[in-house]
């Protein structure tokens, strides 16, 4: 319990679940606000609900914050190293994804969470796999553009976005639990695989 005990005592650790508890208030106190988003004048907005925003912004920065601080010589095939490094990707997806759901007891029957939920997990694996393959400093900016794009596409290609996974577009309202899931199981096989930095990051980065 040693390693466990170091790594919740961790900055990044504690920071990781004040920016959380700090996200689920938010979202509590929110309650039904959502944002339009209008890129196209004759195109209905893309509503973008503070129950999806802010647990994306929190997916993007878990596993920046969550990622052990590991010396080149520990990437080794450590067993307890690969079950912490599991646990802490799992609990990067879940955590975020949880919110939409514990938002939904304060909000309106009509209101969509389940797809909501969805979202949020699909873009905290990308979040978990952007921070492996490209560090804590840009992993986060590239969950957040792939976020912003995927509106982007919403709004200016009605009929592309009918074919993504991402509900939120007037083509696409539904949930995608089945492609989320795929791909929340290869993003946290990444991460328990690599201990959240790939062996270019750990090149590049050494001991930061």
């Amino acid at each position: 319990m040693t390693g466990w005990r170091l790594y919740l005592a961790a900055r990044g650790t504690v920071a990781a679940i004040a920016v959380s508890v700090g996200a689920l208030l938010l979202v509590l106190a929110s309650g039904v606000t959502v944002f339009e988003v209008r890129l196209v004048a004759t195109e209905i907005p893309r509503f973008t609900p503070v129950w999806e925003l802010v647990p994306v912004l929190l997916a993007a920065a878990l596993p920046a914050l969550l990622v052990s601080r590991l010396a080149s010589w520990e990437h080794t095939q450590h067993r307890r190293l690969r079950t912490r490094a599991a646990t802490v990707a799992v609990a990067a997806v879940t955590i975020p994804a949880s919110i939409p759901w514990v938002a939904q007891f304060r909000l309106p029957d009509d209101a969509r969470w389940v797809d909501i939920t969805c979202n949020v997990a699909l873009f905290a694996a990308v979040a978990l796999v952007a921070t492996c393959v490209f560090g804590r400093l840009a992993g986060p900016a590239v969950a957040l553009m792939a976020y912003v794009g995927t509106i982007g596409v919403q709004q200016l290609s009605p009929a592309l976005a009918a074919r993504l996974p991402v509900s939120g577009a007037r083509t696409n309202l539904q949930p995608h639990p089945w492609p989320t899931l795929v791909v929340v199981l290869v993003a946290v096989a990444a991460w328990t695989l690599t201990l959240g930095r790939s062996r270019w990051t750990a090149r590049r980065t050494r001991h930061d």
